[in-house]
């Protein structure tokens, strides 16, 4: 691919880009966008994930302090999930 073959290809990525956005339309992980939009969205979703991982923990420590068996899975079906969407965000 030739330095303008690229360079087309980026000019029209953004244009679809821009078309999208201002279609209100979702912009999915596939799809073409400027490379520091991708670099803010990365680091967004991974603050989210870091911070269910880190909302869990709280709960989690509560869990051999509750007072029956009920609450207790309660709370751990609670830390499961957290984690769950953690987990999704990281991979």
């Amino acid at each position: 691919m030739n330095a303008g073959t690229h360079t087309d290809h980026d000019v029209e990525g953004e244009r679809l880009f821009n078309d999208l956005i201002a279609q209100d339309s979702r912009i999915e992980p596939r799809d073409w966008m400027p490379a520091d939009y991708r670099k803010s969205l990365t680091r967004q979703i991974s603050q989210h994930a870091h911070s269910e991982i880190i909302g869990m923990q709280p709960e989690a420590n509560w869990i051999t302090r509750a007072p029956s068996l009920k609450r207790k899975a309660v709370l751990m079906a609670k830390v499961q999930d957290e984690a769950g969407h953690g987990q999704a965000r990281e991979n």
